[in-house]
C-alpha cells in the first residue's frame, strides 16, 4: 500500500489530497481497507516521505520544500545535511547551530529548506529527527559517565541520577540515549550492565551490544522450545513421504551442530541424475505469530563468531529436533530434481518427507575419500560410489553455470585456532575441496529450482536478488583492463559473462587482485525482496534461499510458502493478498539482519586478529597489497591478517593514482599496486578497535 501511494504522488499530475479523497481514489472507503490506508499514510508521514498542508492534504515532502537526509554535526554546533540519494551537483544543506534541534552525527532527519543563496548555498532547519543513528551507547562506566571505546568520543554521555544505583566504576554498560544538549552533553540511562571491562569476553560483549544483538532468548521463547518433543512423533510421519531407507547423509564442517541439509543421489535407468536435497522442516515446529517465530524474525539469522554462535533458534531446535543429526528420524522438506547429463533440470517436485541420515560426514573426510585415501575409504565404503557420482554432477553443474556467466569469486576464509585459555594460538586458511563444491552446487540448484517453480506460478514469493552493478564503475574497470591488455574493447553494458571471462584472463597474474577488488566494489549487495529482478552475480533469472531454515529466517518463510501453496494447495486470492502485504517488509528486515550479522562477524574477526598480532609488534612479515586509498594502503598477510600502512609512515613522497589504484614512489620510482608483494613491520595492534598498523620495510 505504501509503495502504491508513493508511486501515485510521484506522478507529475498528482495533486495534494485528503485521506477521504485518497480512499475514494484507491477504492478503500470500507472500514478494513480504510484502516489500512490511514495506517500507511501515518507511517509515510512519520518516516518523512509525505507531509500534510494546512487543509490536511497529503503530498510528497518535496512539495513543501522538505528533504530527508543524514546530518553531519560539527564540533562548533552547526551541521550539514546530505539529501538522501542525492544526485551529483546537489548541494548539502547548511543547518545553523540554533537549528539542529538535538540531532547527533549521522542521524536521519527531515529538513525544511528556508533559503537558497547562490547555487552553492542552501540553508534550512531540522524539522524532525526521523531515526537516531545511535540509539544506545556501549562503553566503560566511570564517575557518572559512559565512555565508548570508538565512535562519538567527542560527546560526553552523562548517566542520569536514577540509573546510577549499584553501578561500579569500570563496568561495561549499555545505555539508552536521552536528551542531547547544545554543549554535546548527552543524557543516557543505563539499560544493562554487561560485566567488567577487564573480563576476557568484554570486547566480544561490547561488539554484540553495539549492534543490538540479543544473545539470550526471552523466557517465553525458551519455554516454547522446551515444550516441543525432542524426538519425531509417529503421528507427525503420517502423510509424509518415507525416505528413511534411502541412502541420505549430511556433509558439513567438523564442528557444525546445526545441520540444515542432507543429500542423496541416484542414477536413473535413463542415465540421468536423481538429486535429492532434503532440508530440515523448521516451519513444522516454528508456527506463525508464536514467541519462537517473532523472536526468530527479529534476529533474522544466526551469527557465527570466532569461537561461538549466536543462534536464530534455541539449541533445543537448532542443535536438536530440527538438526538433521545422524541415526535419528527427522522431518524434512525434500526438493527432488531429475537432471540431465548436461546439467539441466528435466523435472522437479517438492514434498514433505521424513529421513534417517545414515552418516554425518565432514568436508575433510569426503575430500580424503575423493582423493583416494584408502584408510578413510575403508571406513565409509557405502558412500564411495555415490560421492564420486556427486563429484561428477557437481562438475557438470559448475561448468554449466560458468558457461552461462555465473561469476565464481574464490574467497579465502580464515579459521582461528584457540588454546585452552580461549586465546587465539594460530590463524590458518579454511580448505576448500571437492566436497565443499558439491554442497555449494547442489544447494544452488535447489534454491534455483524452488524460485523457478514459484516464478512460473506467479505467486507472491520471497526471492534472493542481486541487482545490476554500477555501470560507471564497471566501465572504469574495463577501461583499466583494456589499458593493461586483458580486453580489447570496453563493452557498452557489462554482463556477468564479461566479468567471468575477465576473471579467467587475469587469473594468476599480477593484476588479479586489483581486478577482483574493483569488480567487488562495483557490485550491488544481494538482498531479499518480493519483486524478482534476478541474481546478477550468479546469472540466474530466478533465485531464492531455501536450504538453511535453521539459521536464516528468509528460508523459513520460503518453507512456509511451499507448505501453504504446494502442500495445502492454498492459492486463493485472500491467501495471496495476505502474503503480498507482508513480503516486502520481511525482505527489508531480513536483509538488514543479514548486514548486521556480517558487520558483527567482521568486527569480531578483526578484534581476534588484532589480539593475535599484539605480541608480535616489531616483527617483519611478507604480505600482499590488498587495497589502495588516498590515506595509505592495506596489506594482507598469508593468514588473512590485514593492516594499514598510513601515508604518514612512507619514507618518501608518494604520487597517488586513483584510476589505477596505485602509488608511485617519487624518488625510488617503485610502483605500489594491489597484488604487489611487500615486506612490512608491525607497528601497532589495537584489539579494542580491531586495528593493525604496518610500515613498509625497504
Amino acid at each position: 500500500m505504501k509503495q502504491e501511494l508513493l508511486q501515485w504522488f510521484q506522478n507529475p499530475k498528482a495533486k495534494a489530497e485528503t485521506t477521504k479523497e485518497l480512499a475514494f481514489r484507491f477504492n478503500m472507503e470500507k472500514a478494513p481497507l480504510f484502516q489500512q490506508l490511514t495506517k500507511a499514510l501515518f507511517e509515510l508521514e512519520r518516516d518523512g516521505y509525505l507531509a500534510k498542508n494546512k487543509n490536511l492534504k497529503y503530498h510528497l515532502i518535496e512539495t513543501f520544500q522538505m528533504v530527508r537526509g543524514t546530518i553531519d554535526v560539527k564540533t562548533q554546533g552547526y551541521g550539514f545535511v546530505t539529501p538522501e540519494g542525492k544526485d551529483k551537483g546537489v548541494q548539502d544543506i547548511y543547518i545553523g547551530k540554533e537549528n539542529t534541534l538535538d540531532a547527533m552525527d549521522h542521524d536521519l532527519v527531515l529538513v525544511k529548506i528556508t533559503k537558497k543563496t547562490a547555487p552553492n548555498r542552501i540553508e534550512g532547519y531540522v524539522e524532525r529527527i526521523l531515526k537516531r543513528h545511535l540509539e544506545f551507547v556501549v562503553g566503560e562506566y566511570y564517575q557518572g559517565a559512559v565512555f565508548p571505546k570508538k565512535g562519538y568520543t567527542d560527546y560526553l554521555f552523562k548517566v542520569k541520577a536514577k540509573s546510577k544505583e549499584r553501578l561500579v566504576d569500570h563496568s561495561l554498560v549499555k545505555a539508552k540515549i536521552g536528551k542531547v544538549h547544545s554543549n554535546r552533553v548527552v543524557d543516557v540511562f543505563i539499560e544493562e550492565v554487561l560485566g567488567s571491562i577487564f573480563d576476557v569476553d568484554a570486547t566480544m560483549k561490547e561488539i554484540l551490544a553495539n549492534h543490538q544483538v540479543e544473545v539470550e532468548f526471552p523466557k517465553e521463547v525458551i519455554k516454547q522450545a522446551r515444550s516441543i518433543p525432542s524426538e519425531v512423533q509417529a503421528t507427525e510421519i503420517e502423510k509424509r513421504v518415507d525416505l528413511r531407507d534411502k541412502l541420505i547423509f549430511t556433509i558439513d564442517g567438523d564442528d557444525t551442530k546445526d545441520i540444515d541439509d542432507a543429500i542423496s543421489l541416484e542414477i536413473t535407468s535413463r542415465g540421468t541424475f536423481l538429486l535429492g536435497v532434503h532440508i530440515a522442516d523448521v516451519s513444522h515446529y516454528v508456527k506463525e505469530q508464536t514467541p519462537l517465530d517473532e523472536n526468530a524474525y527479529l534476529r533474522g539469522t544466526s551469527i557465527y563468531l570466532a569461537d561461538r554462535v549466536v543462534p536464530m533458534l534455541p539449541k533445543e531446535l537448532s542443535n536438536g529436533i530440527c538438526s538433521l543429526n545422524p541415526h535419528v528420524d527427522r522431518l524434512t522438506i525434500s526438493c527432488e530434481m531429475e537432471i540431465s547429463a548436461e546439467g539441466t533440470i528435466i523435472k522437479k517436485k517438492f514434498f514433505p518427507s521424513v529421513i534417517h541420515s545414515h552418516k554425518q560426514m565432514t568436508y575433510k573426510k569426503c575430500n580424503e575419500i575423493l582423493k583416494g585415501m584408502e584408510e578413510v575409504i575403508a571406513e565409509h565404503l557405502e558412500l564411495v560410489e555415490v560421492l564420486r557420482q556427486m563429484e561428477t554432477l557437481a562438475k557438470i553443474l559448475h561448468d554449466k553455470r560458468t558457461t552461462e556467466g555465473s561469476i565464481n569469486f574464490e574467497t579465502i576464509e580464515p579459521k582461528l585456532l584457540f588454546d585452552e585459555a580461549g586465546q587465539v594460538k594460530d590463524i590458518i586458511l579454511r580448505e576448500r575441496g571437492v566436497s565443499e563444491r558439491i554442497i555449494e552446487e547442489f544447494m544452488l540448484m535447489a534454491n534455483q529450482a524452488v524460485a523457478q517453480y514459484f516464478m512460473k506460478k506467479n505467486l507472491p514469493f520471497l526471492y534472493r536478488i542481486h541487482e545490476n552493478p554500477d555501470q560507471e564503475k564497471m566501465q572504469a574497470l574495463f577501461q583499466l583492463a583494456k589499458e593493461i591488455g586483458y580486453v580489447s574493447t570496453v563493452p557498452p553494458i557489462v554482463k556477468p559473462k564479461d566479468l567471468q571471462d575477465l576473471l579467467l584472463r587475469c587469473e594468476n597474474t599480477e593484476y588479479e587482485k586489483v581486478i577482483n577488488v574493483m569488480m567487488l566494489r562495483a557490485m550491488a549487495k544481494a538482498k531479499y525482496a518480493k519483486d524478482n529482478v534476478g541474481h546478477y552475480g550468479l546469472a540466474f533469472e530466478d533465485y531464492t534461499h531455501f536450504t538453511s531454515p535453521i539459521r536464516r529466517y528468509p528460508d523459513l518463510i520460503v518453507h512456509r510458502l511451499i507448505r501453504t501453496y504446494v502442500f495445502h494447495g492454498k492459492t486463493d486470492l485472500e491467501t495471496k493478498q495476505a502474503y503480498d502485504a507482508i513480503l516486502d517488509e520481511i525482505g527489508i528486515q531480513t536483509s538488514k539482519s543479514e548486514r548486521t550479522a556480517m558487520i558483527v562477524e567482521r568486527e569480531v574477526m578483526d578484534y581476534k586478529k588484532a589480539e593475535y598480532m599484539q605480541p608480535r609488534i616489531g616483527q617483519v612479515f611478507e604480505g600482499i597489497i590488498s587495497s589502495i586509498t588516498r590515506f595509505g594502503m592495506f596489506v594482507e598477510l598469508p593468514n588473512t591478517v590485514e593492516g594499514l600502512i598510513h601515508i604518514s609512515t612512507f619514507k618518501e613522497a608518494m604520487e597517488y593514482n586513483e584510476a589505477h589504484m596505485s602509488y608511485l614512489g617519487i624518488s625510488s620510482r617503485i610502483v605500489y599496486n594491489i597484488g604487489k608483494i611487500v615486506k612490512v613491520r608491525l607497528l601497532r595492534s589495537n584489539p579494542l578497535l580491531g586495528q593493525i598498523d604496518f610500515e613498509i620495510v625497504q
